[in-house]
């Protein structure tokens, strides 16, 4: 049967956007039996999805279903169908803001966006009208086949119309009682970061829950700014929230005049954890509906990116940021850094003048075996050096940079001859950007810092602002970012030079070095007044034998003097004993990618998919194994940090990624493929690029709970170094496979 229309409520759309979605749902759109807090029921030919307490006064999303509808002919109707509820809940709450990737497209009321991933290929756009109901609900309304002027398409007003007509009606029939059996091709779940902390509440956490150290946080004035630092696994999110709602709603008991701010590296983090995690802590939902005497909303949630557009308006002048996501920008990134470096490693003046002398130098840039590596050095060096001390080529920063010191974190460039090569690629970056009229992150915070230092800032921010802020994941945040906290802050925030910002961070969980720009006084006084610290030393997540191995693999970091903000802070498990960690040795890497999927595709039908995760080490191979035919359909692919939601479909197919893409979410049982010497083997490789990969091994590992297991192959030089000494002190277990 085909319905005429969806309508759903704000309170069941909430609730949607959690759920698990087959296509087979978008038919009949029907409920399980005994579904809880929320109701289906059918008038004149349309659905009403509604929440327990949906009031004729609620906003509403209004979706066409029929034959020229939405999901007509959609190979993917669920991935449209999530993306049209954030389209909706970005309506009822601007805190929420729609991914870049997406290409947002306003034509005054009306609104269209792709409505599958790029991955697809597909140039399906759907469009909204955002002026339903005198603005208040918002409209679904037609699909097109790639960008359409939205003008020329109109909404037919009429259905919309029918739709909220026959509300009243549907709010007051009751539910039928008869039971419906069969499969729905729906799963309500729990949202993602609800199931990472748990169920429990404000009240248990701050009883029962938390140990002194995350207490002594929660229990902090706003007086001054704190440092909150801790390895993997210690609660430092979990403290950070549960600080936030504690300290937003005792305000909203007493003053109510403080409005706060959670800011973190990753967009899908902020919306796909963070949002789950404050709704488990006040399952009253006052942290998002409540707003201040002055009207303002009480808590903001998302990326500093993602503020910056909200302010800056990029989209009305025409302008699109890489992303809004802080990881996925970088990878943005890194694809121009490459393209800028074949650029001036085809400038013959480049090439037989300035570096005529330099032809190691000039090796490393050209081989393709090294190409990663050194496209990971240039993008730090833009970050951490050249945009954050704003240095352009033929300036007098630029002359300083040339013959000036560098930093121990920065990439290894003895010459004049090699910085002005990469000035050249940092120059043909630019040029790029400014072509695709695009925005990197650094360009974007860059005009964000600069736009808080306006007359019109200046006259806003008692409105804007905010009275305390919570930094989540401190260490991706470059020198350029942490410097633009300061600003958003409102005037009467600070006390005697002291501004209640909380950082939460470890730094070798940071896969860049972008938070090493400046050195460490950053995290000691990050603009704000000088910080208090609180260690975290108790381990939450991983068995002792888990934390033994990370204990061990801390020693592999590269020597820093970073004045005891990169020492040894390895936390003591509180959890059940389990297996030690496993290394197994196989002699090819087909070999290898052949047992771990069959190893970890059981462990996913026994234990659950999203449970499992196969996180390989190494860009290249992981491209490859994304595309290898022998393992299709037995993972389920993180290709960047948006696809976390990806994880609730996993079932029992297990989690294919990366360890920065699963940064703060945590596995029963992992698989780190590759710890490869062939990684480390190159002689040229720089001091960064080593303790990058060091990180990124710490940051994959640090994901398992309760097992597991390390595999290398001997076609790419067998184990890597830094295995070595958790191999001796009997953390970690090798094994060879094969003949």
């Amino acid at each position: 049967m085909s319905y005429d229309a969806l309508v759903i409520d704000e309170g069941a759309i909430a609730i949607l956007d959690t759920a698990m979605i087959e296509p087979s749902w978008f038919g009949e759109f029907e409920l399980p039996e005994n579904t809880v807090g929320l109701r289906r029921v059918v008038m004149d030919n349309m659905v009403y999805l509604l929440s327990e307490k949906a009031d004729v006064s609620d906003r509403m999303l209004v979706v066409n279903t029929g034959a020229d509808g939405i999901f007509e002919g959609a190979a993917l109707p669920h991935a449209r169908f999530e993306r049209i509820l954030r389209v909706a809940l970005r309506h009822f709450d601007r805190n929420i803001a729609l991914p870049v990737q997406w290409q947002p497209y306003h034509d005054g009321s009306r609104l269209s966006v792709y409505g599958e991933p790029f991955s697809k290929k597909s140039k399906v756009r759907v469009c909204f009208e955002q002026a339903a109901g005198g603005g208040r609900d918002v409209f679904a309304y037609r699909v097109t086949d790639g960008p359409k002027d939205l003008s020329q398409i109109s909404p037919d007003m009429a259905l919309y119309d029918r739709a909220i007509r026959h509300l009243e009606a549907a709010a007051l029939c009751e539910t039928p009682t008869q039971p419906r059996v069969g499969s729905f091709g729906i799963l309500l779940s729990e949202p993602l970061g609800r199931q990472i902390s748990g169920a429990a509440t404000l009240e248990e956490w701050l009883e029962h829950k938390l140990n002194p150290q995350q207490l002594s946080f929660v229990n902090k004035s706003h007086d001054a700014p704190v440092r909150l630092r801790g390895a993997a696994g210690t609660g430092k999110t979990q403290a950070m929230a549960v600080k936030c709602i504690k300290d937003a709603l005792d305000d909203l008991a007493g003053s109510n005049t403080k409005t706060f701010a959670f800011l973190t590296h990753s967009s899908a983090l902020a919306h796909d954890v963070i949002r789950g995690m404050f709704s488990a802590l006040d399952p009253s939902e006052k942290w998002r509906t409540s707003k201040t005497i002055d009207g303002e909303a009480k808590i903001w949630i998302g990326t500093l990116y993602e503020l910056a557009e909200t302010r800056l308006n990029y989209a009305q002048k025409g302008l699109r940021p890489l992303s809004l996501d802080g990881q996925e920008g970088r990878e943005y990134q890194k694809i121009l850094i490459e393209d800028a470096l074949k650029h001036v490693l085809e400038n013959p003046r480049i090439v037989l003048d300035v570096l005529s002398e330099e032809r190691a130098f000039l090796e490393m840039l050209s081989a393709m075996d090294r190409r990663s590596a050194v496209v990971d050095d240039l993008m730090n060096e833009f970050a951490g050096a050249l945009d954050a001390e704003n240095i352009r080529k033929g300036t007098a920063e630029a002359d300083r940079y040339l013959s000036g010191p560098r930093e121990s974190w920065q990439m290894p460039l003895p010459s004049k001859a090699q910085r002005e090569a990469v000035l050249e690629v940092h120059d043909a970056y630019r040029a790029l950007l400014k072509r695709e009229r695009l925005l990197s992150m650094d360009q974007m915070t860059a005009d964000f810092g600069r736009y808080l230092t306006t007359y019109e800032w200046e006259q806003l921010k008692e409105k804007l602002g905010f009275d305390v802020i919570f930094v989540d994941e401190y260490h991706y945040f470059s020198r350029n970012e942490a410097m633009t906290l300061q600003g958003i802050f409102r005037p009467r925030a600070g006390t005697s030079g002291r501004w209640p910002l909380l950082m939460a961070f470890d730094l070798k969980q940071s896969t860049s070095d972008a938070a090493l720009g400046g050195g460490v006084e950053r995290f000691r006084n990050p603009g704000v007044g000088v910080t208090t610290k609180i260690d975290l030393s108790v381990n939450y997540r991983s068995t002792p034998q888990i934390t033994k191995l990370l204990q061990d693999l801390d020693a592999s970091f590269p020597a820093m003097d970073l004045e005891g903000e990169y020492d040894t802070h390895i936390a003591s498990s509180q959890q059940s004993p389990g297996p030690i960690p496993i290394l197994k040795v196989y002699n090819r890497d087909l070999e290898l990618l052949d047992a771990v999927f069959k190893e970890a595709a059981a462990d996913a039908r026994r234990i659950g998919g999203r449970d499992v995760a196969v996180l390989c080490l190494n860009d290249q191979l992981f491209e490859v194994y994304l595309k290898a035919s022998r393992i299709n359909g037995m993972y389920t692919p993180l290709t960047t940090r948006e696809d976390l939601k990806g994880v609730q479909y996993a079932r029992n197919r297990c989690i294919f990624s990366m360890p920065e893409y699963v940064a703060g979410l945590q596995f029963d049982t992992v698989y780190l493929l590759h710890v490869d010497q062939s990684d480390l083997g190159d002689e040229m490789l720089s001091q960064g690029a080593r303790r990058r990969y060091v990180n990124r091994a710490y940051l994959g590992a640090s994901r398992a709970q309760c097992k597991l297991l390390l595999s290398t192959s001997l076609e790419r030089g067998g184990k890597s170094e830094i295995l070595d000494g958790p191999i001796n002190a009997g953390s970690l277990i090798q094994q060879k496979v094969g003949a």
